[in-house]
């Protein structure tokens, strides 16, 4: 007599595995895309902007730099924190963006978007070359009403590691007396009614959180 051999049935999939492993493999593939992502961002600013990585003096991986300071106004004191970084999409060979964080006398907090310029091509080293930091308030929905006070503009130069500044009148601009953001519409307000020097040195958040803790309300 014939014999026939029954075929051995497949196991059974487990679908949470399956979908599990297709999780991680997604998420391994966004992994990847991000991180060359970086390197690609690391490599433009190399090649075309290779001054980011010495911002300061010194080599960072990163091409940025943070720093802070007070500037001693009339209406009280202003702590400000910068973080720049290099603008791959700008214009100008030597564009900067960031971020900036103020605190004000009546203890108010800011955070504000930051775009900055230096000259074209510049030297590996930024050591004594001009630099202008513009800063505007833009929470969610300034885009319709145009509105970006508190504005600061700062004008200097690097003498590195710091950058040896002043406000351009700008503190006195965008705040009354009273540290209150000024919110008027006056044509005949002073445009530089007072310029207050500024030194930003090399600092972590944590140095700028101590100093807006530390200052008096």
């Amino acid at each position: 007599m014939a014999r026939f051999t029954v075929p051995a049935m497949p196991s059974p999939q487990n679908p949470q595995s399956k979908s599990r492993h297709g999780c991680l493999g997604s998420l391994a593939k966004l992994v990847a895309i991000f991180a060359l992502s970086a390197v690609l961002v690391l490599a433009i600013t190399a090649a075309f902007k290779p001054w980011g990585f010495f911002l300061g003096g010194k080599f960072h991986v990163i091409p940025s730099w943070q720093g802070w300071g007070t500037l001693h106004a009339k209406s009280g004191n202003y702590i400000l924190m910068v973080d720049l970084n290099t603008n791959i999409k700008g214009r100008r060979s030597s564009d900067l963006k960031g971020v900036a964080y103020l605190c004000t006398p009546r203890g108010e907090r800011f955070r504000l978007n930051l775009i900055g310029n230096m000259r074209k091509h510049l030297n590996l080293s930024t050591d004594g070359e001009a630099i202008r930091l513009g800063m505007s308030y833009r929470p969610y929905g300034s885009f319709f009403s145009g509105d970006a006070r508190p504005s600061l503009e700062l004008r200097g130069h690097w003498q590195n590691p710091n950058l040896v500044m002043d406000d351009n009148g700008s503190i006195a601009r965008a705040f009354q007396p009273d540290g209150r953001v000024y919110q008027g519409h006056d044509p005949k307000r002073p445009y530089a009614a007072e310029i207050v020097p500024v030194t930003l040195i090399p600092g972590s958040s944590s140095d700028f959180e101590a100093a807006c803790a530390a200052a008096p309300q």
